[in-house]
C-alpha cells in the first residue's frame, strides 16, 4: 500500500505559495509520497511537463479522475478518448464521475449514464485500464450514496469502486458498514476526513443533504474513522494504494496539510 497525493490539491498549494513545484514534490516524495493522483484535464495542462519531473523523482501515477457528463451529450467516443489519455500517461486507474441527475428527466439521465458507464468500463477492459465510480457526494449524483453506488456495481460488468472514506458523509452513512459493503470491489482509496468547523479561515465547507456543514481538514484529524479503515485493508490483504485528498482547504495551508496526512499514514504502518 503506497500513499498518494491528489495533485490538484498539490498545485493550489504550490500556486498560494509561488513555490517550485519539482521542489514540492521532491520534498512530498521524502516525506513518504510515492505516488500522484491527477484529473484528466491537469494532465492535459500539465502532463507533459508533470511527467518529466515525475520520472527525474521517481514519482508514479497512482490514477486519473475525469467528467464524462451523460445526460449532456458526453459519447462513448468522450469515453474512449478519456480511457486512452489515462492508459497513455501510465495511469493505474481511471475514476469516471459520469454525470447528474439535474435536467428535468431523471429516468432518461439515468438511462444515458447507465449506458455509458457500461461502455467505459467495456473499453477499460479491452484496454487493461480499470475504470471506477466513487460514492461522489454531490447531492445531484447518482452514486452519492451506498444504494446508490451499489447499483452501477451490479449493473456495469467489471466496474470497480473507488472508495471515497468522506463521501458517506453526504447522507450521514457509516463508512464503515459502506466498507464493508464494498470492499470486494474496491480497487483504490481516497482518503478525506471530515470536521465540524473549518481549521483554517478560508477552509469552505460541503453541505449534506440536512444543511448540515463539514469540513475537509488533515487526514486522521477529523471524525472518520480512517484507521480502521486502515486497519481492515490491512487484514483484507489490500495491494492498492491510498490518496489524500484535501479539496476545499485553504490554499495557503494545503501543503502543511499534506505532509501532515503522510506523516500520519505512517505512523498508522502505510509506506
Amino acid at each position: 500500500m503506497k500513499i498518494a497525493v491528489f495533485y490538484e490539491n498539490i498545485y493550489d498549494g504550490v500556486l498560494e505559495a509561488r513555490a517550485s513545484m519539482e521542489d514540492t514534490l521532491a520534498r512530498l516524495r521524502d516525506e513518504g509520497m510515492a505516488l500522484l493522483y491527477v484529473s484528466a484535464d491537469s494532465w492535459k495542462r500539465d502532463g507533459k511537463a508533470l511527467s518529466v519531473i515525475m520520472n527525474r523523482l521517481g514519482i508514479g501515477l497512482e490514477g486519473m479522475h475525469c467528467f464524462l457528463n451523460y445526460p449532456e451529450g458526453a459519447s462513448d467516443g468522450d469515453s474512449r478518448a478519456m480511457v486512452r489519455l489515462a492508459r497513455d500517461a501510465g495511469a493505474g486507474n481511471l475514476l469516471i464521475v459520469p454525470g447528474f441527475l439535474s435536467t428535468g428527466n431523471s429516468v432518461r439521465d439515468m438511462g444515458a449514464i447507465l449506458d455509458g458507464v457500461r461502455c467505459a468500463a467495456a473499453y477499460g477492459r479491452k484496454e487493461g485500464l480499470p475504470i471506477l465510480m466513487e460514492d461522489f457526494d454531490g447531492l445531484s449524483s447518482p452514486s452519492n450514496c451506498m444504494a446508490g453506488l451499489q447499483f452501477f456495481l451490479d449493473q456495469a460488468p467489471g466496474l470497480g469502486c473507488a472508495f471515497d472514506t468522506g463521501n458517506f458523509a453526504a447522507f450521514h452513512e457509516d463508512e464503515l458498514a459502506a466498507f464493508d459493503l464494498f470492499a470486494d470491489k474496491i480497487e483504490t482509496v481516497h482518503l478525506k476526513d471530515r470536521a465540524p468547523a473549518p481549521r483554517h479561515e478560508k477552509d469552505t465547507p460541503f453541505r449534506c443533504a440536512d444543511g448540515t456543514p463539514v469540513y475537509a481538514c488533515q487526514i486522521g484529524s477529523g471524525s472518520i474513522r480512517i484507521a480502521e479503515i486502515l486497519n481492515r485493508l490491512k487484514a483484507r490483504q489490500y495491494p492498492g494504494n491510498v490518496i489524500v485528498e484535501l479539496y476545499c482547504c485553504d490554499a495557503r495551508y494545503v501543503l502543511d496539510d499534506i505532509s501532515a496526512s503522510i506523516r500520519w499514514l505512517r505512523g498508522q504502518g502505510i509506506e
